[in-house]
């Protein structure tokens, strides 16, 4: 059983996914994807983290730096690179629920695989991030449009499909309607029906 969450910025995916993992009895990996990338690839830690999920065009177009475009570039393909190995290879050792990192498109063709995206209103999703993050409501408001729209490009330059697009999904779901509680329970309904549990 494999379940991937995909999600907007401060709808609670990461909530969701470790509430869903503690509901079921396995394993969940977000931030802990970075951890299995940085020792199967042997890139530093910094490299990965500061790729992950990124835009794609931002390297290629962005301010001069040491490695320079085509070398900033690589370095984008081999952070990735390696986010999809470690995901391969975490999903090998069992059921599991993956966070966001393109893994609903990695994990692709298995008979075992749910995958899920986790939305929310803006205004939820500003409160949320404005709590979390103790921001202002512009602040909030500029950093979900910027981590959404790396998301985006991540995703879409990865696996050429639209980010939470409801037709790569399984199941999509609306945090702020139902909020986290309610989230699992849909998810393991739908794990249910699927015949998953």
């Amino acid at each position: 059983m494999i379940i991937t969450i995909g999600r907007q910025h401060g709808s609670g995916g990461h909530d969701i996914a470790r509430a869903l993992a503690g509901e079921l009895g396995i394993s969940c990996f977000d931030k802990e994807i970075v951890d299995e990338a940085v020792q199967l690839s042997k890139l530093c830690r910094e490299v990965v983290e500061s790729f992950d999920e990124k835009r794609v065009a931002a390297f290629i177009t962005g301010e001069p730096h040491y490695f320079g475009p085509q070398g900033i570039f690589a370095l984008n393909m081999q952070a990735a690179t390696a986010q999809f190995d470690a995901i391969r290879s975490l999903a090998e050792k069992g059921d599991a629920v993956f966070v966001g990192r393109c893994a609903d498109y990695v994990l692709r063709g298995r008979d075992d695989l749910l995958r899920v995206f986790i939305m929310g209103g803006l205004p939820d999703r500003i409160k949320t991030v404005m709590e979390r993050y103790s921001l202002g409501e512009e602040q909030a408001r500029k950093l979900i449009r910027e981590v959404d729209k790396d998301r985006a490009s991540f995703y879409r330059y990865y696996t050429d499909q639209l980010w939470g697009e409801a037709g790569n999904y399984d199941l999509c779901l609306d945090s702020g309607r139902i909020g986290v509680p309610g989230a699992v329970q849909v998810i393991v309904s739908c794990l249910r029906a699927r015949g998953l549990i």
